[in-house]
Formats: C-alpha cells, sequence, structure tokens
C-alpha cells in the first residue's frame, strides 16, 4: 500500500510541477519581467518588479523542486503563498470558477501545500533525510 502511496503522491509532484514550470517560463521567457511587472502593478500588487520576479521563480524552480522532491515543505508553503496572492490579488473579484475565477490557483496552492508535506518517498528528500525522520517502532507487547 505505501507504494502506491508514494506513485500517486510523485503523480501528483509531477502533475502539479509541470503546470507551475510552465506559469514560471511564461512570465521569464514568453512575456518578460518588465510586462509581468507592468500587470502586476495595474492589478494592485505591491512591489511589483518584487512580486513579479519572486512569483515567476517560485513557479519555475519551485515547480522543478516539487517534481525532484527538494526541500519539499518550503516549497509547498512559498507555492500556496504564491498562489494565495494571485487568489487575493487577481482572481477573487470573478468568483470561483474559470475562465478568470479563483479555482485553479486554490486548487495548485492547496495541492502543493499538501504534497509539500507528504510528498511521498520518491523524493531527492527521502533519500537524503528519509532515515532520520523515521521513528524506531515500539517493541510489541509481547517482546516485554
Amino acid at each position: 500500500m505505501q507504494a502506491a502511496r508514494d506513485f500517486f503522491a510523485f503523480i501528483g509532484r509531477l502533475g502539479i510541477g509541470i503546470i507551475l514550470i510552465a506559469h514560471g517560463w511564461q512570465k521569464l521567457v514568453d512575456y518578460g519581467m518588465g510586462a509581468v511587472a507592468e500587470g502586476f502593478a495595474q492589478q494592485g500588487i505591491p512591489l511589483p518588479q518584487v512580486a513579479a520576479w519572486f512569483t515567476a521563480l517560485v513557479e519555475l524552480v519551485g515547480g522543478a523542486f516539487l517534481i525532484l522532491g527538494i526541500l519539499l515543505p518550503l516549497v509547498g508553503v512559498l507555492i500556496a503563498l504564491v498562489m494565495a496572492g494571485a487568489v487575493y490579488f487577481v482572481h477573487l473579484p470573478y468568483g470561483l470558477f474559470s475562465p478568470e475565477g479563483f479555482e485553479l490557483p486554490m486548487a495548485i496552492g492547496v495541492a502543493a501545500l499538501a504534497l509539500g508535506f507528504n510528498g511521498g518517498r520518491w523524493s531527492i528528500d527521502h533519500g537524503l533525510f528519509g532515515r532520520r525522520r523515521t521513528t524506531p517502532t515500539e517493541p510489541a507487547a509481547s517482546e516485554t
């Protein structure tokens, strides 16, 4: 059963990571950071130049780290914060439903947060830190 959990956690990290990488790449390469910062300013996002770079890098690097399973708790929190900002500053006035609603950033944010803390054993984090996180099992009652 644990193997199935690890597999599906990896599939979740892969899917959310691909979406994030695509959006980060779009901001950095397709639109350009000047245009992204200008759009952020028009939407009333504070410190639009800083917010644009922070958002693009969290999406691009965080998406890659999510897929690989590197620093999962930190990455999950950062992605959730970026998505909370997207919901608050951009999508909330449009309600829940797409195309402009907040359902997609909310889903990405909560999925990244959940996967950041429950990303499975198929991760670099588990390879580096997994043995230290496991707790010794309690001796069975018959062994005492």
